[in-house]
């Protein structure tokens, strides 16, 4: 009867850390296909400042890609494409902002040129500017959406 108590011990420890393994794993594989940061993604523009989600973000190839932090899903959740992704401007976290947030960050506003919607990301200083140098270093005429009036004929 012992063993019993030992083994049901043990399979309720394993369902009890199994999730926290995974998400080191997830964050481990994450990382390990280069250059993941901190970044906080505004979901709902909730007033007062909620709304913010918690995440880790990297450059892949033209995307900068968007990962939750609690989440085992390996896919990112959401994707900003450099050719139709502007920089609109920054400011210091306000209010709730400040507590929820990672320290030191500034939140960031970047604008989708094709839908036109406005997404907010914080972010340490250092990815601000590495944020601003990526969109800026886009290849010559990248930036020229089709069927805009912009577009060189």
């Amino acid at each position: 009867m012992g063993w019993q108590i030992v083994i049901v011990t043990l399979i309720c420890a394993l369902v009890v850390l199994l999730p926290f393994v995974l998400l080191y794993l997830r964050r481990r594989w994450l990382t390990g296909q280069g250059g993941l940061f901190d970044c906080a993604y505004r979901m709902r523009e909730d007033p007062g400042g909620a709304g913010w989600v918690l995440g880790v973000a990297r450059y892949r190839g033209e995307n900068l890609e968007w990962f939750r932090s609690f989440s085992l899903s390996l896919r990112p959740k959401a994707l900003f494409g450099r050719a139709v992704t502007a920089y609109v401007h920054q400011r210091q976290p306000a209010g709730l902002e400040a507590i929820a947030l990672f320290e030191d960050s500034v939140v960031v506003s970047v604008r989708n040129r094709v839908t036109d919607k406005v997404s907010s990301l914080s972010m340490s200083p250092d990815e601000v500017l590495a944020l601003m140098s990526w969109l800026e270093s886009a290849p010559p005429g990248s930036h020229y959406l089709p069927g805009s009036a912009s577009s060189p004929r």
